[in-house]
This record gives structure tokens, C-alpha cells and sequence, in this order.
């Protein structure tokens, strides 16, 4: 009887204690700089399994570009989030002031590319749903990208490429200044241009800033080269 009413007691102490216990917060993810001039600024996101961040660039239109087979969750500031599944390479455009955090609902990290378009941003209109790339790319639709895909929203054209290892592009074209993501390792060569500075060597995940001129890439290494641009 003793030992019941001691029980009793210590309940509402017990409950009382945990309503001071620190709730645990989810995971948070994490922007790495790797690039910045006036036209774009381009991060690094690395999202571990359920982490959440805050997207502080979204006073931009924002390209995200995955790194990898991934489910990604665009929260606005009002009203339900929604989640997209994203294969390696896919893009995803968001406007200005339209998404407020990125989050990872799955299992698994993700990992993205995030570019800021600080200068050449889409205009009303612009991203729209004519075509099965622009309403991939634009949120219309659920379909995937295919492996080879271009398009040119704004002051923008975004460009999917895949070589096998000795393919390049035919012929040499005058090209604006470019940004280059790659999604495996690249290893290309400029046909128009000599010495130290005529092969590119990335990781996947590491991008380049290509000033405008003439380029013929070509694929020199011992795997497909695939990677994303982005010409202004």
C-alpha cells in the first residue's frame, strides 16, 4: 500500500520533469561556397537524412541541380510543401521568393548544386509549361529529364550533355560566359585552346566559370563525362 502511494506521488513529479526535457531538433543542412562573381553564386548543399535549410538566396531565381537519385521537399513561406524526386543531373528552377527552406524527407543524404542567378534571373512568364523539358524543369511535371536536354529561359540556357569517352562536340561555337557542374568526373578538352588551360579535370560536384569565347570539348577521359551548363 506504502509502495502504491509513493507511486502516485512521483507521477506528477515525473511528468512535470518532462516538460523540461530539450526536444530534439532535426538536422540541419549545409551551403558550401564554391563560387561568386556578379552574374551567379554558387553553393554546395549537403542534406543528411531529414535535414531541413533555410533557401537565404531566394531573392534570386534559384537553379537546383541534384548530384544524385534524390527526394527533395520545397517548403514556401505560407501554405504546404511539396516533394519532387529528382535523378542525377535534373533541374529544378525556383523563383524569387517562392521557396522559403529545402528539406530531405528520405533516408538517404542528398547532395545538390545551388545557383544563384544574381543578374540574369527568369522573367514573368518565362518558365513555363510549353514543352516537357521547361515543365520538368519549371515543376508542371513529374516526368524525368532525358539524357541530352537544352533550354533557354530568361537570360539563361541550361544544357544537359553526356560524352562517351572520345566523343566531343562537332564543330567549334562562340559560347557566352558559362558555368559547368559536373555530375561524374570530367575530364575534357578544349579543341580551341592550348596548353595547361585546354583541359578541364573535375570531380563530380565541382563546377568551372568558362569565359565566353570558342570551346570544342571533347571527352578524353576513360569514362562518360556528364555534367550540366549553364550560359549567360
Amino acid at each position: 500500500m506504502a509502495r502504491q502511494l509513493v507511486r502516485r506521488r512521483m507521477l506528477p513529479f515525473c511528468m512535470l520533469c518532462l516538460l523540461f526535457v530539450p526536444s530534439r531538433e532535426s538536422a540541419v543542412g549545409k551551403f558550401d561556397l564554391l563560387l561568386a562573381n556578379h552574374i551567379v553564386e554558387v553553393s554546395a548543399l549537403d542534406l543528411p537524412p531529414a535535414a531541413h535549410v533555410r533557401l537565404r538566396q531566394n531573392i534570386y531565381d534559384v537553379v537546383v541541380i541534384a548530384l544524385e537519385d534524390s527526394t527533395l521537399s520545397m517548403l514556401p513561406a505560407e501554405g504546404k510543401g511539396r516533394d519532387v524526386q529528382l535523378n542525377s543531373g535534373e533541374v529544378r528552377v525556383l523563383r524569387s521568393f517562392s521557396v522559403q527552406e529545402l528539406a530531405n524527407p528520405s533516408g538517404a543524404k542528398a547532395r545538390f548544386i545551388v545557383v544563384a542567378l544574381k543578374s540574369h534571373g527568369v522573367e514573368a512568364g518565362e518558365c513555363g509549361c510549353s514543352g516537357e523539358v521547361e515543365r520538368s524543369i519549371c515543376g508542371c511535371s513529374e516526368r524525368h529529364l532525358p539524357p541530352l536536354w537544352a533550354l533557354s529561359i530568361g537570360g539563361a540556357t541550361l544544357a544537359g550533355s553526356s560524352l562517351t569517352p572520345g566523343e566531343g562536340f562537332v564543330g567549334a561555337s562562340y559560347r557566352d560566359d558559362s558555368l559547368l557542374v559536373s555530375l561524374t568526373r570530367v575530364q575534357l578538352q578544349d579543341q580551341q585552346a592550348s596548353g595547361p588551360d585546354s583541359v578541364l579535370k573535375l570531380e563530380p560536384g565541382e563546377v568551372k566559370w568558362l569565359n565566353r569565347g570558342q570551346h570544342q570539348f571533347k571527352n578524353v577521359g576513360p569514362n562518360i563525362a556528364r555534367f550540366v551548363t549553364i550560359e549567360f
